[in-house]
């Protein structure tokens, strides 16, 4: 009697931080991240949660952001409108935090904080999928200077990595200090997601500390476990959406030496003969299942090997988590045949040249008025008095060019516009772009000057 009910005071026990640490330092592999290590290691010095560890406030802090909630308006390959069963840049996220908690758990090591970095990976994505990335990195290198609008030379480029954890250390506004105060190895995961661009990649105010920019490769093996994911989901889902698109037809696609490979040990194309809705379906969870199966056996080979080597289960300063020698140039095979045959045809269908001229045209007109920016994004190059004469002189017929180049002249308003234009949704740059193009000079609607009441991006 007193044992069964010591048992139900231990299981009605409320949990702690400390039990969970606990739990972790217990249950998971030596290989895995331990929240109690890293809880410490933010940029901002703030107090532990009682019942949630680091990594389960980090995660819970994308999740209620602002920048998660505008991914489900983002494209992935297929305009948002095109259907409602394609990806968004919001499914894709969760497909990711799917996937790597999957590999994760079977691998032993923090589920919460491959979630973590999943779900905060693509939050520096811009409207209109690659297409608008390209844009904005050939306006901030140089390469664009919007018909000799913008000033000659270098301010910094654009990769949507960076511009995430700019997002978390920087963008994101809810606290005392700036961004959400993210742990490093959440920070690191996200940035290491897809490759760096060292010397090419120049974004102001960057905080390298806890990132090991010297290596290409996350630390953890939570944040190689994000990247490879990455790769699983996209190459999956797009030739899953390229065929229900009928980009590709079946007969094609079995043609791939990697489906061909997972025809031979799954038995799928049995179901290809029946019904062809089936088979899309057995081939697409196959191929996942055949992609992720191959990751975690090259990863536990790895991952002994390397602790026999060097003796160390953390600090991984090369990449152990990816695809055996076999698969490797296989999935990089199909890769290929996705982007030539579903994302080009899809870019072609979609007609980009419209994306390029939206974003460039939101880019001209915030840099000619800078009045139409919001004055949360004013307030990264102008005091209040400034804004105050800026607001003042775009409700005038002529204007004042003199307050405008205030502005314009401040090291940071170029990257200010180009925060304001990568937050925004497909449907957002859509109705802005309606209203800088008919603009009527500086006599536009006034932003307010309360921050509190700014316009948010959908």
């Amino acid at each position: 009697m007193f044992e069964n009910l010591a048992k139900m005071q231990e299981f009605y026990k409320i949990r702690d931080r400390n039990d969970l640490e606990q739990i972790e330092l217990r249950e998971l592999s030596p290989f895995a991240a331990q929240s109690v290590q890293w809880g410490s290691q933010r940029q901002h010095a703030e107090a532990e949660h009682a019942y949630r560890t680091a990594f389960q406030r980090d995660r819970d802090r994308i999740i209620h952001s602002r920048a998660f909630r505008r991914l489900k308006h983002k494209r992935q390959v297929f305009l948002t409108q095109s259907g409602d069963h394609y990806r968004t840049r919001l499914t894709h996220t969760l497909e990711v935090s799917q996937l790597s908690r999957t590999v994760a758990r079977a691998l032993g090591l923090n589920e919460d904080l491959v979630e973590a970095i999943a779900l905060g990976h693509d939050l520096g994505h811009t409207p209109f999928g690659h297409i608008g990335e390209v844009v904005l990195h050939r306006i901030m290198s140089g390469e664009d200077d919007l018909n000799h609008l913008l000033p000659k030379g270098n301010a910094g480029g654009y990769k949507h990595n960076y511009q995430s954890v700019r997002v978390v250390d920087m963008i994101e506004k809810k606290y005392a200090w700036d961004g959400l105060n993210l742990t490093a190895a959440v920070r690191e995961g996200i940035l290491k997601h897809t490759g760096l661009r060292r010397g090419v990649i120049d974004f102001p105010d960057f905080v390298m500390q806890g990132l090991h920019y010297e290596l290409d490769n996350a630390t953890t093996l939570e944040g190689q476990i994000v990247a490879v994911c990455d790769e699983i989901a996209q190459r999956t889902h797009d030739l899953e959406d390229g065929i229900r698109a009928n980009f590709v037809d079946l007969e094609q696609v079995r043609k791939i030496p990697i489906i061909r490979e997972v025809e031979r040990f799954t038995g799928v194309h049995e179901s290809g003969q029946v019904d062809a809705f089936l088979y899309r379906n057995h081939l697409i969870r196959s191929l996942v299942n055949y992609l992720v199966t191959d990751v975690l056996e090259a990863s536990v080979v790895a991952m002994q090997r390397f602790r026999d080597l060097t003796g160390r289960t953390s600090h991984f300063d090369t990449a152990l988590i990816g695809f055996t020698m076999r698969v490797y140039p296989l999935q990089e095979e199909l890769d290929r045949f996705i982007a030539n045959e579903i994302i080009a045809t899809a870019a072609e269908k979609r007609s980009d040249e419209r994306a390029v001229r939206i974003i460039r045209t939101l880019f001209s007109g915030y840099y000619r008025f800078p009045h139409l920016l919001p004055d949360y994004r004013l307030r990264q190059c102008g005091s209040e008095e400034s804004m105050r004469l800026l607001y003042q002189s775009a409700a005038e017929e002529e204007g004042d060019e003199q307050i405008e180049e205030v502005f314009r002249s401040h090291p940071a308003f170029l990257r200010a516009v180009c925060d304001h234009i990568a937050g925004m949704t497909d449907n957002f740059a859509e109705a802005e772009f309606k209203k800088v193009r008919l603009a009527p000079g500086r006599a536009t609607t006034k932003v307010t000057l309360n921050v509190h009441n700014a316009p948010e991006i959908p």
